[in-house]
């Protein structure tokens, strides 16, 4: 279609980005800094409906869902004070979900997430590893992306799809500070906001843990895990513990060192009647501490250059909304780029202010989504890692009762709210299970949680729900919140 996109970042957006551009046969690159395109970083990643849902539309979501596994994880927690709650329903979680709109909630190692959506590509000689980018400069048509080994790549336009840390963002200010724009503030990064940390990991499954697949949630005074069974008999896992709350430069990185230090503090936690934490923390295949980051910048794009995923805007991983919030991205972007390139004549380029209108309209179209998913990621994290009057309320006696159902019914409206590529076919298993959800259900309305005013944000894990804590509390976290 006489374009060219440099995507930076061989990401969850990156490539499933790349994917929905080779649907409609618009030209790209990818520039992966990685010496491989999928490489193991001990982190697993959680897909939503909403997420799956476009990965479907990819040609992906078979593939995923072999590899996952069984996906119908039966919940247990471990509430405040020490009793155990197992879910007493036959049917899962997830089994419901895909029962009602076609896709269940799924735990996946990222690594595999990426290998299948590279696979996917047609162009595979379109995807450059070991190529960091470090410089970007804009042309009079064009704008052109230099990475470390000194090559130069030339395109219309440039979407960072390279994370937190991204350096297309940090380019994207350092060009607006020099062409005197007063779009940026003058130290962008220091509304980043971090009051917690996390270390995850992949183990082996531990011999006296529960029969998998099982999903358990473990509340303490200072600490909350969520642990799931993996693929491979092994187990992925998260614990979370607060910290200081602090901004921008000032968010600490931590050591191998600061790691197991952390780890050996919370290695008698009973996670079962069978198995402490220093069970699994043995059994560690993988580990990693870090920083819990969150934060939606208030712009995504300048001229020719476009934020996308973490670098635009970062989830706490409790909301497991990350990766779908990415694709999510992904699809507006090319909803919004694919009427404007039609309107063209085939010699002709998009100009500057037609990028600009796109990109806009990208941000516009998806900012209060990702607001939404942050302010209930910080909320329920706050709330899960402190035992308050409030927390021991609703895990010891709300969610035993009516939490599954609350948040059943808010990732459905979730999905059916959420974007989709609008020019790719809806997937046949979703709209089969929409059309025998309305047959069984005439007339039924899914407005019986819409006094809970927090938005289209959804918490996906069984967890609990940062929906349902600020109707506890009364609290509406505002827009400018964040």
């Amino acid at each position: 279609m006489g374009l060219k996109i440099i995507i930076v970042g061989g990401s969850v957006s990156g490539l499933s980005l790349a994917s929905m551009l080779e649907k409609f046969d618009i030209d790209y690159i990818v520039l992966e800094g990685h010496a491989t395109v999928a490489p193991q970083l001990g982190a697993s990643l959680g897909l939503l409906p909403s997420g799956l849902r476009i990965l479907d539309q990819l040609g992906c979501y078979d593939k995923i869902h072999e590899m996952a596994g069984n996906t119908y994880y039966k919940a247990r927690m471990r509430l405040f004070g020490g009793h155990s709650w197992v879910d007493p329903k036959s049917t899962t979680f997830s089994e419901k979900l895909e029962q009602r709109i076609g896709y269940p909630q799924i735990f996946i190692d990222r690594q595999a997430v990426l290998q299948v959506l590279y696979d996917s590509l047609k162009f595979k000689d379109r995807i450059f590893t070991n190529k960091r980018v470090n410089r970007i400069e804009h042309g009079d048509d064009c704008v052109k992306v230099f990475t470390q080994d000194g090559s130069m790549y030339s395109g219309d336009f440039v979407i960072g799809a390279d994370g937190i840390h991204s350096t297309v963002r940090q380019e994207m200010w350092r060009l607006s500070r020099e062409d005197k724009s007063q779009l940026f503030t003058s130290d962008p990064i220091s509304d980043l906001q971090c009051e917690s940390k996390c270390i995850f990991g992949i183990s082996e499954y531990p011999a006296a843990f529960p029969e998998p697949p099982v999903q358990l949630n473990a509340f303490f005074k200072n600490s909350n895990y969520m642990i799931l069974s993996a693929p491979e008999n092994r187990v992925y896992w998260f614990l979370f513990t607060e910290v200081e709350k602090v901004f921008g430069k000032a968010i600490p990185r931590y050591s191998k060192e600061d790691e197991r230090n952390l780890a050996e503090r919370h290695s008698h936690d009973q996670l079962t009647e069978n198995v402490t934490f220093g069970d699994l923390y043995a059994a560690r295949l993988q580990a990693t501490l870090v920083s819990i980051e969150d934060h939606v910048f208030p712009r995504w794009h300048y001229k020719r250059i476009l934020t996308i995923g973490d670098a635009a805007h970062k989830l706490h991983p409790i909301s497991a909304q990350g990766g779908n919030g990415a694709m999510e991205t992904a699809a507006v972007l090319v909803n919004m780029l694919l009427p404007k390139l039609r309107a063209k004549k085939s010699a002709e380029t998009l100009t500057e202010d037609e990028i600009d209108s796109i990109f806009s309209g990208v941000q516009a179209t998806r900012f209060q989504r990702a607001v939404d998913a942050v302010n209930q990621g910080r909320q329920t994290n706050s709330a899960s890692i402190k035992e308050t009057i409030f927390s021991r309320i609703f895990v010891n006696h709300f969610f035993p009762r009516f939490g599954q159902s609350l948040i059943f019914s808010l990732i459905v409206k979730n999905t059916m709210s959420g974007p989709v590529v609008h020019d790719l076919p809806i997937p046949s298993r979703h709209r089969i299970a929409l059309e025998r959800h309305e047959r069984e259900n005439p007339g039924r309305s899914w407005v019986l949680w819409s006094f809970l005013s927090l938005g289209a944000g959804v918490l996906a894990t069984l967890v609990y729900s940062s929906v349902s804590m600020a109707w506890l509390h009364h609290i509406s976290f505002p827009h400018h919140s964040l």
